[in-house]
């Protein structure tokens, strides 16, 4: 199963809410917040794509994600 640990940059005054809404996503789990608007978390999907799928939907659904940034992502699963 493909995961990613990403970084969601968020508008400062909105970042609790975007926090408690990302912990209602499945395949999304969280690890608090950095230097007030930056969210640490973890998606998981399926597939590679998934991830893109997962990412995109939370950048459509929630107002105020800026942009999320992958720092790991790991797929070896899907290679061979």
């Amino acid at each position: 199963m493909p995961i990613a640990g990403v970084i969601v940059v968020t508008a400062p005054d909105k970042t609790q809410e975007i926090l408690e809404q990302m912990n209602a996503f499945e395949n999304v789990t969280t690890y608090g917040v950095h230097k007030g608007n930056h969210i640490v978390a973890v998606f998981e999907a399926d597939s590679s794509k998934g991830l893109e799928k997962l990412s995109d939907n939370l950048t459509d659904r929630i107002p105020g994600i800026l942009g999320i940034y992958p720092s790991y992502v790991n797929f070896e699963d899907e290679v061979g």
